[in-house]
């Protein structure tokens, strides 16, 4: 579907990145981080403030509404995902703020759940989104 092909094209580039993100977490928790591995998880923050927070935005005012206006099952899925929105909201805040920081113990906690819940939806966004709209 061509309403899909960007939000298809940003899931993969993020899930591509969450691999990056994945690595640089064992990389703090063996204690084998360099300084070029903080500037990869702020470059990772970058990408929350430019590209996913703004892809969550123009979910919820395009593909969501029209998901919602399918009827009762559309609108139970986009409350869910709206909820996962809202989680991730603030483990984006949580992940920022430990990166200001430069808290290991929080940046890794952090990054862990932030890596797990963001892959969930996404794959959930991939394999459940379409068929409401097809």
């Amino acid at each position: 579907m061509d309403w899909m092909k960007n939000y298809h094209e940003d899931h993969k580039a993020v899930l591509i990145l969450l691999a990056k993100l994945e690595g640089n977490i064992l990389d703090l928790k063996a204690g084998l981080a360099t300084p070029n591995t903080f500037v990869e998880f702020q470059e990772f923050g970058d990408v929350i403030r430019n590209v996913i927070i703004p892809h969550f935005k123009n979910e919820e005012e395009d593909i969501y509404v029209r998901v919602s206006d399918t009827g009762i099952k559309g609108r139970e899925f986009i409350d869910k995902m709206l909820q996962e929105h809202e989680a991730l909201y603030a483990l984006f805040d949580n992940y920022l703020e430990a990166v200001k920081k430069k808290d290991t113990g929080s940046l890794v906690e952090v990054s862990g759940t932030l890596d797990q819940v963001l892959r969930h939806h996404i794959i959930k966004e991939e394999d459940d989104l379409p068929e409401f709209l097809e």
